[in-house]
């Protein structure tokens, strides 16, 4: 396995890895830093090392935004009380900028 990408994103980080005889599939997977040890759950599979940093980031981005409004992430899925649930196929099927993320949030 290798990693190719490490973001530290509020108390978790968000890593890009490639597994040892899957050329074709990069993961992007979220982590707690209470678990190093661990290589976290995978949310993602994108093609290419590329897009993969990219989903990362958009990942990342997110994952403020919904902290921010009162979300926390559950499994694959951004839940609050009080809103509808964002599963995390949802927000990165797509490039989304920070204004289209923060729409995605008031609409939930």
């Amino acid at each position: 396995m290798t990693v190719h990408y490490l973001l530290n994103c509020y108390n978790n980080q968000i890593l890009v890895k490639q597994v040892d005889g899957e050329a074709d599939a990069f993961h992007v997977n979220i982590q707690s830093n209470s678990n190093p040890l661990s290589f976290g759950n995978t949310l993602y599979t994108a093609s290419n090392k590329d897009q993969a940093v990219r989903i990362a980031n958009q990942l990342c981005a997110f994952y403020s935004m919904a902290r921010a409004n009162g979300y926390h992430l559950e499994g694959s899925t951004f839940r609050n009380g009080s809103k509808s649930d964002i599963t995390v196929e949802h927000v990165l099927k797509v490039e989304r900028t920070k204004d289209e993320m923060h729409n995605l949030l008031q609409r939930a």
